[in-house]
C-alpha cells in the first residue's frame, strides 16, 4: 500500500543519513576488530584519520565501502522501520485507539520491533557480509557484485549468512528496545 511505502522510504531515509553522518567511526571499528595481535592498527581515531586520508587517497577514503553499506541499510533500514510502522498499526486498530491514547504497552512494542529486526536482518544479512569483507579488505574485490559472487563461490551460501544466528539473538533485542524507548 501507499502506508508501507511511505514508511520504507522514511526508515530507509532514516538509517541512510544517520549511516552517512557517521560512516568513518564505521570503517576505524571494522578496521580495529580485525586486527589480529595486542597492538591496534591506530592509536585512536583522530590519528586513524590521519593516516587513512594521508596514505589511502585523501579525505574520500574515510568513507571507502559506504557504498556498500548504505546498499545494506537502505534495505534494512526500510524493512524494519515499515514493519514496525505496519504491525503498531495493525495492533493498535486490533486493540481499539482509546480516546486517541495509544493502547500498546511496552511488551507489544518491544515485541513488535524485534521481529521486524529480525526481518530486515535476516533479508539483508549477505549484504552486511559482503560490507564488511570490503571494510576489511578493500582492495581484495572489484565492486559489491563481485565480493558477493566470490564469497559465494569460495564459501557458498554459509558464508553470506556467517554469524546471523549471534544477530538473532542481538538486533531483535536491539531493535525491540530502540523501538520501545
Amino acid at each position: 500500500t501507499n502506508e508501507a511505502f511511505i514508511r520504507f522510504v522514511a526508515g530507509a531515509g532514516a538509517g541512510m543519513t544517520a549511516t552517512a553522518l557517521t560512516y568513518p567511526f564505521d570503517l576505524f571499528r571494522a578496521r580495529m576488530a580485525a586486527c589480529r595481535g595486542v597492538e591496534g592498527p591506530y592509536e585512536g581515531y583522530l590519528r586513524a584519520t590521519v593516516h587513512i586520508v594521508k596514505n589511502e587517497g585523501g579525505p574520500a577514503a574515510l568513507f571507502s565501502g559506504l557504498r556498500v553499506t548504505l546498499l545494506g541499510i537502505i534495505p534494512y533500514s526500510g524493512i524494519t522501520f515499515c514493519l514496525f510502522e505496519t504491525l503498531k498499526a495493525k495492533l493498535i486498530a486490533r486493540r481499539g485507539d482509546a480516546a486517541g491514547q495509544d493502547p500498546l504497552g511496552s511488551g507489544w512494542r518491544l515485541a513488535a520491533g524485534a521481529l521486524s529486526g529480525l526481518c530486515g536482518q535476516s533479508a539483508t544479512y549477505p549484504l552486511d557480509i559482503v560490507r564488511r569483507r570490503m571494510q576489511v579488505s578493500p582492495n581484495l574485490y572489484r565492486n559489491e557484485v563481485h565480493a558477493m559472487t566470490s564469497i559465494y563461490r569460495t564459501e557458498g551460501t554459509r558464508g553470506l549468512y556467517k554469524g546471523l544466528s549471534m544477530n538473532w539473538i542481538k538486533g531483535p533485542i536491539a531493535v525491540g528496545v530502540s523501538f520501545t524507548v
